[in-house]
């Protein structure tokens, strides 16, 4: 129960601050770059993602807390009924006092016999099921429902990626991948790889990210303009943060406002890309990346 308190605790907590943040960027129509409102999204799902308080040292101090609050009562909400074993007492000689081995006294005082007194009965301890138990079990249901749905999800999309998609050969386009891992400073580079199916490019993985094109993507400045996209997500490490959003909305899969901050990540990522890219872009060509970002866009929401 102290568990679940100390989630719904910092549950709240964040949620409150999830709103004030959505308010904020509303109020002042997104003034502010979208890096900075992604750093503070990554601060946020941080302290998400440990469902418990760090221990506090303790102060000795006799000032009584301003605020007491007392936790709910952990109701028995089903007890079974326990299972009892009755003793008997036994009987055992005084040493004082041989006993035969064939024929038993008729009477204690003539044998002697010291009487020991009847164990009390052993009761078995009874199940029971509280109302903590239950909420435990609700929350770690839908917990374990999150990761679930979401790794069943990368699993079918890697068995896809091994069947349909191949390392990328056209000349043409390996040096202009090469090229611009070079204008972006990039020490290692994703797989660059073309996937039958795909109609926008994407970066896929965590721990080995794959940098993925539409098979049939024609040459030219959108497909550059689209490289350029991918190679900065993989330089900003935006996976890492989408990766950890799914871990705070499994935790706190009970809050609408975790929900609605997981929507906001995904959208000042991309908001905070597109800044980072345009840095690397001359004023003339902006005007042509935008526009190719739009028909990627429009191109995912088709699909």
């Amino acid at each position: 129960m102290d568990f679940l308190l100390d989630l719904a605790g910092i549950s709240l907590g964040a949620g409150g601050v999830i709103l004030l943040l959505l308010l904020f960027t509303k109020l002042t129509g997104g003034r502010y770059a979208a890096r900075w409102r992604c750093w503070a999204w990554v601060l946020l799902g941080l302290r998400l993602a440990l469902p418990f308080s760090p221990p506090l040292p303790v102060e000795n101090t006799a000032r009584p807390a301003p605020i007491v609050l007392s936790a709910p009562e952990n109701a028995v909400l089903y007890r079974a009924a326990p299972t009892v074993q009755a003793q008997t007492g036994l009987q055992l000689p005084s040493a004082s006092s041989p006993v035969p081995a064939t024929d038993p006294p008729e009477t204690e005082s003539d044998r002697g016999v010291q009487t020991v007194p009847a164990a009390p009965e052993a009761t078995q301890t009874a199940f029971s099921l509280t109302l903590g138990d239950v909420l435990l079990g609700v929350w770690l249901l839908g917990a374990v429902g999150v990761l679930v749905w979401n790794g069943a999800a990368h699993l079918r999309f890697c068995r896809y990626l091994r069947r349909w998609s191949a390392p990328a050969e056209d000349p043409q386009l390996l040096r202009e991948y090469q090229w611009l891992g070079e204008r972006l400073n990039l020490r290692r580079m994703p797989q660059l790889r073309t996937c039958a199916g795909l109609t926008v490019p994407m970066l896929a993985g965590v721990v080995r990210p794959v940098l993925l094109l539409p098979e049939d993507f024609p040459p030219g400045k959108a497909r550059c303009y689209s490289l350029l996209h991918e190679l900065t997500h993989y330089r900003r490490r935006d996976i890492w943060l989408k990766t950890l959003m799914v871990w705070v909305c499994a935790l706190h899969w009970f809050n609408p406002a975790v929900w609605l901050m997981a929507q906001a990540v995904e959208r000042d990522t991309e908001l905070a890309c597109d800044e980072g890219a345009l840095k690397w872009l001359s004023c003339g060509e902006r005007a042509a990346y935008g526009r190719a970002i739009l028909q990627a866009a429009a191109a995912g929401k088709e699909l």
